[in-house]
């Protein structure tokens, strides 16, 4: 269950400092987003789930990112290559030394695809991969910010 949290917060964190670190980049618009992750630290090996954003929740989810990136992280550095951007980071997360690398592929402003190799204290690295697809509208009456996990 740790594990499961700390990558969705981590695949969550990441995709949306990524999202908002450089101007070229597609912002996340607002609507309904669906996320699928992939690793073998995952239950069934995957897991999905769709998430409601809109402007204020993206905004809102990137001052976290980078108050964590600051305050948390040792090293944080995002390079673009093409349509990929690459990420290196060293941060402590509940007392916990983490090391991540990724590399986040942008398709369009509905599509993104990362895979993040992240090891938590002197645990094996662990891959994942993470898909983002916009769907459009969000659901209604389903919450901002909150994920509905697919069954």
């Amino acid at each position: 269950m740790k594990i499961r949290n700390a990558l969705l917060t981590g695949a969550i964190l990441f995709s949306v400092n990524v999202v908002g670190e450089c101007d070229e980049i597609p912002t996340q618009k607002p609507g309904l987003w669906q996320v699928t992750m992939t690793s073998a630290k995952i239950p069934g090996g995957s897991r999905t789930f769709k998430m409601c954003q809109d402007a204020a929740s993206v905004a809102a989810a990137k001052m976290s990112a980078d108050s964590i990136a600051k305050n948390d992280c040792s090293k944080n550095d995002v390079v673009k290559h093409g349509d990929t951007w690459v990420s290196d980071s060293e941060c402590k997360m509940s007392g916990m030394h983490v090391v991540t690398h990724s590399e986040t592929t942008v398709h369009s402003d509905e599509a993104f695809h990362t895979q993040l190799q992240s090891s938590m204290g002197a645990a094996k690295p662990v891959l994942t991969t993470i898909d983002h697809k916009y769907l459009g509208a969000c659901e209604a009456g389903q919450k901002v910010g909150v994920p509905l996990l697919d069954k």
